[in-house]
């Protein structure tokens, strides 16, 4: 069986990652693995914070924060004034939430990640739940029927799921959503450093994610990026700059020293090498799982796949692979095997030959 074309410094990239040392590591999905750069970059950021203490916050507050957002905007291809630096996307969407409330009619999917529902059944929204297709992907077309009969002012969508790992087209959605005159919100946390992102050429309204999981950033940074419609709406009518007020308060200069040099490695990759290496492995792993009778069950289709591949399992199956320290995730309906840029096909060949014993 031909291997995938890998990433020609892929040894070197993957000796910056120690846990890659103990485990083959399939879970990126549930949270990413951070590079021992990138963990020291942090120390260095608490020693100077414990050394100068209220000197290395100013340099945080007038400058430091600024140049995270332009690494951040950069790395989704938007722009600096319409991007907020907050702790999660969670938090940052409850933040932004309460100014959304004149678009009061919101589509969500169901079993979509729970904290995209949760600030939506505050009062004074109405929740619109589109569920699934049978076999787990998101049907546009059955969106576009319950917008033309509910006519909501607010999509809200996870670009990957959660539990099944199917990606949505966002040129696509955002089409959709424009036709009806709705806005489009998309969480990106399980696709954002493994699928590139032109958020302006997309045409997304708003768009946010958390750093732990693809980016490999760890805990308590994320952002959100609002389009420059959005923002002027939502001034007009809220009487507040929606960009300033997530903005404000102090944000953890350590979590951010992290996202820096995460988002640092990613550009110095190539996002688009990432993408590509990660879809030449998944069409590797699904030609070992046939020919190793593990139902796949979703995955197969490139357009609507990212990092996630869902293969038949309980978690008996995750218990035994994790006794060989072969890490993946019990999810939904089956096992969920987590791809990124530090993985090859070893790993692939590792956790099916596990799975056979």
């Amino acid at each position: 069986m031909p291997s995938p074309q890998s990433l020609p410094d892929h040894a070197t990239i993957c000796a910056a990652y120690p846990a890659l040392n103990d485990h083959c590591y399939l879970d990126t999905s549930s949270m990413g693995l951070m590079a021992e750069s990138t963990v020291q970059a942090a120390n260095e950021e608490h020693e100077c914070l414990m050394h100068e203490g209220s000197a290395r916050l100013f340099q945080w507050m007038f400058g430091g924060n600024a140049d995270v957002a332009r690494t951040v905007a950069a790395n989704i291809s938007g722009t600096e004034q319409g991007t907020a630096l907050v702790q999660s996307f969670t938090v940052g969407l409850a933040q932004l939430a309460p100014l959304l409330k004149h678009r009061p009619q919101v589509l969500l999917i169901g079993h979509d990640y729970p904290t995209l529902h949760a600030p939506f059944a505050l009062p004074g929204f109405q929740r619109i739940v589109v569920p699934p297709e049978a076999d787990g992907t998101i049907s546009l077309d059955t969106v576009r029927e319950a917008m033309e009969r509910e006519r909501p002012q607010l999509v809200a969508i996870s670009e990957v799921q959660w539990l099944t790992g199917f990606r949505i087209d966002l040129h696509a959605l955002a089409a959709l959503c424009r036709a009806f005159g709705a806005w489009s919100l998309v969480d990106i946390t399980q696709s954002w450093c493994v699928v590139p992102l032109d958020v302006q050429a997309a045409g997304i309204d708003i768009v946010g994610a958390s750093g732990y999981k693809w980016p490999l950033a760890g805990f308590g940074n994320g952002f959100l990026h609002l389009s420059e419609a959005v923002r002027a709406e939502l001034k007009e009518r809220n009487g507040v700059d929606p960009i300033a007020m997530l903005n404000a308060g102090h944000r953890d200069p350590v979590a951010l020293t992290r996202l820096q040099n995460a988002l640092e490695r990613v550009a110095a990759i190539g996002p688009q090498r990432i993408a590509d290496h990660v879809n030449a492995l998944w069409t590797y792993a699904i030609a070992r799982f046939d020919a190793a009778g593990i139902p796949v069950l979703h995955g197969r289709d490139p357009a609507q796949r990212a990092g996630i591949l869902l293969v038949q399992g309980d978690e008996a199956h995750v218990k035994r692979l994790e006794e060989y320290r072969v890490k993946v995730a019990f999810r939904g309906k089956g096992i969920r095997v987590g791809i990124h840029f530090y993985n090859n096909e070893a790993d692939i060949d590792r956790l099916v030959e596990v799975w056979e014993r």
